[in-house]
């Protein structure tokens, strides 16, 4: 087995739209630089890559620019190029998203983009005999599911405080690992979790977010060439917030990175050889989309109105869709790559932990990782019972970003299942 690893720097100039938030967010600081982190794995001629950009959302022309320009420079094939996001809330400004307020910087988008794809070119380039280990651990304490049921049996979101029931649903605390040694040291790895990454103390300097200070805590770990591909995992309705005890802002995301290092830390130590074979598929999934006809509209802004959550926002976002929306259906990529006894299982959008666990449980696959937010963007991916009429879920607020229909996401599941080895 042969893999490679690259990091380009991303960081944007001052004053670019952040996305992510109800707000004019610009980036007017850096927190920590950005990054395009790319992997290449390769055996017996068949190549996987994956590279992860320091942004929010995808754009949607993003995966194909960058697996296109990949295939110009290398012999990669363009449908074995898994192009992801890591979803921070403090990322790169190569967003055009009139709904919350945020726009590209071109200019910069285009470098971007390059600079992505030049990553898994120079991982290519510095491919070298390894051997894979996959290993994995937990980490407790700091993933919360934000969406709860009331004592009156409504789930709401956004952490509500008490009195509440439970949660709505679970969280996943594994923390995986692939992990590549070179003459007995470790030389890169890729690294799934799923948390939100929205954990910095502002959303005005630019940041990779926790996993920006789990790269950094690695490389003081393993030395300086070590590189961290992060991956996300299904966390769409999961933050770090607890409802009992409000974790502050101000060091959260330090926190949790050097916490999420050190777990990583124990699962490389305990890893074991991920065994023989590297196969890639991707295939298309086509999904209805949710329509806002004028009686829904009505309908639900009455129900925004009565409920006293985020009226204004949700009323918004729904009138922003009924305007923008002209297609019945959205066609995604699905992908995944079986790595020995590994699967990579690589989702668009923000998945609820649910169907991520539901991959872990179903896969013949001895070890799973669940990567989101990865070769397309479809928003938010609730599960069937978040759409339920005593639920208020701001997941699942029809808008431009939760406009699939509630069985997407087992949908999503079952292709993928199909799609294995």
């Amino acid at each position: 087995m042969k893999a490679g690893f690259y990091e380009c720097d991303i960081t944007p100039p001052l004053g670019g739209y952040i996305p992510g938030h109800y707000s004019e967010a610009r980036g007017l600081d850096v927190r920590d630089r950005l990054y395009a982190r790319a992997a290449v794995l390769e055996e017996d001629g068949q190549v996987a890559a994956f590279v992860c950009v320091d942004s929010c959302m995808l754009p949607p022309d993003m995966p194909k620019a960058v697996a296109a320009r990949v295939a110009a420079y290398t012999d990669i094939p363009e449908e074995n190029v898994c192009v992801a996001c890591n979803h921070t809330h403090a990322g790169a400004p190569i967003i055009d998203n009139p709904e919350i307020k945020c726009f590209s910087d071109d200019t910069y988008r285009d470098v971007c983009y390059r600079l992505a794809a030049d990553a898994v070119t120079l991982a290519y380039r510095r491919r070298e005999e390894v051997t894979l280990s996959f290993g994995r651990s937990e980490l407790h304490g700091y993933s919360f599911n934000r969406n709860y049921v009331l004592e009156d049996g409504t789930a709401v979101t956004w952490n509500p405080g008490k009195p509440y029931r439970e949660m709505f649903g679970p969280i996943d605390p594994e923390v995986g690992v692939v992990v590549c040694h070179r003459e007995g040291k470790p030389v890169g790895a890729l690294v799934n979790f799923a948390l939100h990454q929205c954990c910095t103390p502002n959303f005005r300097a630019y940041s990779g977010d926790y996993s920006s200070v789990l790269a950094r805590e690695l490389k003081k770990a393993y030395g300086d060439e070590f590189s961290t591909v992060f991956l996300l995992g299904a966390c769409g309705d999961i933050n770090h917030v607890d409802t009992d005890w409000q974790r502050t802002e101000q060091n959260a995301y330090d926190e949790i990175g050097r916490a999420l290092s050190e777990k990583v830390r124990q699962a490389i130590a305990a890893a074991t050889p991920v065994g023989e074979g590297l196969t890639v598929k991707r295939e298309e999934i086509t999904l209805a989309k949710r329509q806002a006809s004028a009686a829904y509209v009505k309908e639900k802004l009455a129900d925004y109105a009565a409920s006293g959550r985020n009226f204004e926002m949700r009323a918004h976002n729904l009138m922003y869709y009924r305007y923008t929306n002209r297609e019945p259906s959205v066609t995604l990529h699905l992908s995944t790559v079986k790595l020995g006894n590994t699967a990579f299982y690589c989702m668009p959008g923000e998945i609820f932990t649910e169907f991520g666990l539901a991959l872990k449980a179903r896969s013949e696959a001895d070890n799973v990782m669940v990567v989101t937010s990865c070769n397309d963007y479809c928003g938010y991916v609730p599960t069937a019972r978040a759409f339920a009429e005593n639920c208020d879920l701001y997941e699942a607020s029809l808008c431009h970003h939760s406009c699939l229909v509630p069985e997407a996401g087992d949908k999503m599941v079952d292709k993928l299942l199909e799609m294995q080895p």
